[in-house]
């Protein structure tokens, strides 16, 4: 079918100077017989038809062309004028007409070759598989498929000319759902669909879709098998390191519980005070690891599960309901906003709370706002305690940095980092402390 195309567009190529050079001719008959019959108002029109097709068969000549057909006219014209100066006006206004329609005929023509060249090299050249896709009168058919989208079916591009999209989907339903969505919207970007290529190899394509003016619909996929084999991989990985990770904890929170026991039966059966400061330092070294351990088994998920919009108000509200701590008060003012971040978010706020009621001494409550800046969201959390220490306001997000060898904070940092968050203290020592979560552009929505 794109041969047969190919063929009749030559042959069309080929017929235009035959066609042309008839028009010149049937134009400049008809006028000159006007001429003779004193008909001078009609017949030039006729100038107008190889104008036009030389403009649009020919724009780089166009100009020159309608130039030529204006002298021509000219030259045929004013004889019959008589010295006349209404005529001879009236010609040459008709010769002026005629160069300015092949003029912007042929710059217009220009400029939509140019235009049309430009997207034929992307379409051709893209990295992705581009499809245009013709309704038909069922299922739509593919019109037109560049390499990497004929690649990407394992056939060749004129295989695949007129064949149903539908065809290569594992699911047809997905198709029907993503037309739909095509239609209604407009368009539709990043659809994740399985294809069967007619070999039988599975591929995973990102699908994105547009309609275009005449009711077809551009498609574009991109592969993404290797990517999702490597995610799934990753994935299977993370769960037996995080199953055997759990087992460690098990046998470590289980071998401290047993050194606890036997520190404490150790005080119980020796009254020597350089031993039992000896046993009193070692109880607090197997408490430091004890509360290390729990910590990790916590957080052992971190980043197992993919990030996604979280609302921050159910976050938030999600960290207060484990509290105990009913002497502090929580408030919270960020309805309508939802973050890009880790299904773990609320231990966030549940830790930076946690540690303005452990640290602050003086706190009474807690405050989070949030305020949109030029470079993205900005989220505080602010108590009214005794404040950080300059000297501390970095250190307290290093590992180990707390008192007794907490993680708390340093998880909070390592939790935003999964989806390009920040955090630093700004507070004012002895006004309380205030933590700034910066969310990037497109980490953030307000709904």
């Amino acid at each position: 079918m794109a041969g047969q195309r190919r063929f009749a567009g030559i042959a069309s190529e080929d017929a235009r100077l035959p066609l042309l050079a008839a028009s010149v001719v049937i134009a400049f008959v008809a006028n000159a017989a006007g001429l003779v019959a004193g008909i001078t108002s009609v017949f030039p029109h006729l100038m107008y038809l190889p104008i036009v097709l030389a403009a649009c068969w020919f724009p780089r000549r166009g100009i020159a062309f309608s130039l030529a057909i204006a002298l021509g006219y000219l030259a045929m014209t004013l004889p019959f004028a008589g010295g006349d100066a209404g005529p001879v006006v009236a010609a040459l206004a008709r010769a002026m007409v005629f160069v300015a329609i092949g003029a912007v005929i042929s710059l217009l023509i220009l400029g939509l070759r140019e235009r049309e060249q430009r997207y034929r090299a992307v379409f051709d050249n893209s990295e992705a598989g581009a499809f245009i896709l013709t309704p038909g009168d069922g299922e739509p058919r593919i019109e037109e498929v560049n390499y990497v989208g004929a690649a990407l079916l394992g056939s060749r591009a004129n295989d695949l000319v007129g064949e149903p999209i539908i065809r290569f989907l594992d699911d047809p339903a997905v198709w029907r759902e993503f037309q739909a969505k095509v239609r209604r919207d407009g368009a539709v970007y990043g659809y994740e669909v399985p294809l069967r290529r007619p070999d039988g190899v599975a591929v995973r394509v990102l699908e994105s879709g547009g309609l275009l003016p005449d009711g077809r619909i551009i498609l574009t996929l991109v592969d993404i098998t290797a990517r999702t084999n490597a995610e799934d991989s990753l994935r299977r990985t993370n769960a037996k390191l995080n199953m055997l990770g759990r087992l460690t904890q098990n046998d470590l929170l289980a071998g401290i519980s047993t050194l606890l026991g036997r520190i404490g039966d150790g005080v119980q059966q020796f009254d020597d005070p350089a031993l039992l400061r000896y046993l009193g330092g070692l109880e607090q070294d197997a408490l430091v690891v004890q509360r290390s351990a729990e910590i990790t088994r916590d957080y052992q998920d971190l980043g197992l599960r993919p990030a996604d919009w979280q609302p921050l108000q159910s976050a938030i509200r999600e960290a207060t309901s484990c509290l105990l701590l009913p002497e502090l008060s929580v408030r919270s003012w960020v309805e309508r906003v939802e973050v890009f971040a880790d299904p773990m978010l609320d231990r966030v706020f549940l830790n930076l709370i946690k540690s303005s009621a452990r640290h602050g001494k003086t706190v009474s409550q807690v405050v989070i706002t949030y305020q949109v800046g030029d470079d993205g969201l900005l989220i505080y959390v602010e108590d009214d305690g005794v404040g950080i220490p300059e000297t501390e306001k970095e250190r307290i997000f290093e590992y180990g940095a707390c008192a007794g060898g907490g993680l708390g904070l340093f998880l909070v940092r390592e939790i935003l980092s999964i989806t390009n968050m920040t955090i630093r203290e700004i507070g004012e020592p002895g006004t309380g402390a205030r933590f700034e979560i910066h969310v990037p552009l497109e980490g953030y929505r307000i709904i």
